[in-house]
């Protein structure tokens, strides 16, 4: 994806030009996230993806969409949704 890209491409490129110039640094671990990126946006399967859908459909309602979205989500390690978030019409994404 972009964001990985751009990790690669920027971040680690600039860290090693700072070691070829012998520019004293502390190392930046760049945690993989690909799995926070496919929960959001994975096509068919993202909750933006759930979200075109519940659009498109007659009669599209919040709580429909985030019944589907619990539904489809349940069990992800990044995603959390506790009782009080759902009466509430919220979610969590850890990342």
């Amino acid at each position: 994806t972009l964001q990985q890209q751009f990790n690669a491409f920027v971040l680690k490129n600039e860290q090693a030009e700072y070691e070829r110039e012998g520019i004293e640094w502390s190392f930046i671990a760049f945690e993989e996230n690909q799995d926070v990126l496919d929960l959001i946006d994975k096509r068919g399967q993202g909750i933006l993806s759930l979200l075109d859908d519940q659009c498109r459909a007659p009669g599209p309602s919040d709580k429909a969409f985030l019944l589907q979205v619990y539904k489809a989500c349940n069990g992800h390690s990044r995603f959390s949704v506790s009782r009080q978030q759902e009466a509430d019409n919220q979610f969590a994404i850890q990342h």
